[in-house]
């Protein structure tokens, strides 16, 4: 019997820092010899054309979801190689929906929803960082749509974790300390 599947969904708005604390909890977890793997959700649907209904359904009856798909089938192989720890990380605006269609493709996974948060002002500075080009301002539009409703959320089980401040190495450790992966 293999163990549990325990996924960490890393969440939060766009430029918070999701993929650096994936990395820096990634380098940690080899350090302390625990198996894992990480899949950014972006990277799940990033088709064109996205597939119709029809065509899902023929892969697998009651498919609804690319990304449900392509998530099984990245995980069979994970696990087909003895992985029990998932690091994922996506925006994830509807974490109800979110947690449908990742238990659609691994039915047996505990997921510890992670919600990242920052000031406006850090955010901002991210962005500025990050985005460059005439999208630029529509992104960080985004961003504080995103970070404000988040914030307004409620939800059981969710662990808000503050980034003001942090570097990634602090912010992994805190993470992994809360969700005892190091334990």
């Amino acid at each position: 019997m293999q163990d549990t599947v325990r996924i960490m969904l890393i969440t939060g708005p766009a430029g918070i820092g999701k993929s650096t604390l994936c990395w820096e909890i990634g380098a940690k977890l080899v350090e302390a010899q625990v198996a894992h793997a990480i899949v950014e959700t972006d990277e799940l649907d990033r088709v064109y054309p996205k597939p119709a209904a029809e065509e899902l359904e023929q892969l697998r009856p009651g498919a609804t979801d690319v990304s449900a798909l392509n998530l099984a089938a990245i995980w069979s192989t994970y696990r087909a190689l003895g992985h029990s720890r998932l690091i994922m990380s996506g925006v994830i605006m509807h974490p109800g929906f979110d947690r449908r269609w990742i238990l659609a493709a691994i039915p047996d996974a505990e997921i510890t929803l992670v919600r990242l948060q920052a000031s406006e002002s850090t955010l901002a500075e991210r962005l500025e960082r990050r985005e460059i080009g005439s999208g630029a301002e529509e992104q960080l539009q985004r961003t504080l749509r995103q970070a404000r409703r988040m914030a307004a959320e409620s939800g059981d089980g969710l662990l808000r974790v503050p980034t003001d401040g942090k570097t990634p190495a602090e912010l992994a450790d805190t993470v992994l300390l809360e969700t005892g992966w190091l334990a």
